[in-house]
């Protein structure tokens, strides 16, 4: 990966800079998993490039199961915030859409609740396989930045 697909559009990279010692605790989705492991890859090399630490990655069978897992990991005290990691793809009903958006409310919620940030890198709804292909690194990026730059602004209070 080149220095120029660690750049962030829009946001400051000073800001990521500091991510330094900051705690990451990971949930992957293990459906879609040759999607989920390699947005890992993805984040694991970001982590490491920026200065922080993946403390811990859990596993969900699904995204409906992400918010269980990821308040298990908030809880802990050596989590200063969650990546999500997952994939839903169309089908020929609006399943993603229901999927995607149940677990995206929950997993706001838990944000609100623990007071730390979820950085949620859900491909879906409405993609095809091919397309969560093609937005892996985005989606993955997108997620650990989220809430390397939440991080970065809950110090500056």
């Amino acid at each position: 990966m080149s220095i120029n697909e660690f750049e962030v559009v829009g946001n400051q990279v000073q800001n990521l800079a500091k991510a330094n010692g900051l705690r990451i605790g990971i949930v992957r989705s293990l459906f879609r998993s040759s999607l989920t492991e390699q947005m890992q890859a993805v984040v694991e090399k970001r982590a490491d490039f920026l200065g922080a630490k993946i403390t811990d990655v859990a596993l969900a069978r699904g995204v409906l199961e992400t918010p269980l897992v990821t308040q298990r990991l908030l809880q802990q005290k050596n989590v200063d915030c969650v990546v999500i990691l997952a994939a839903v793809i169309q089908g020929k009903t609006r399943h993603d859409d229901v999927v995607v958006t149940t677990a995206t409310r929950a997993l706001v919620e838990l944000s609100l609740h623990f007071d730390k940030s979820v950085g949620i890198g859900i491909i879906g709804p409405g993609v095809t396989l091919e397309q969560a292909h093609e937005r892996v690194t985005e989606y993955a990026q997108g997620a650990l930045d989220a809430v390397v730059l939440s991080a970065s602004q809950r110090k500056k209070r």
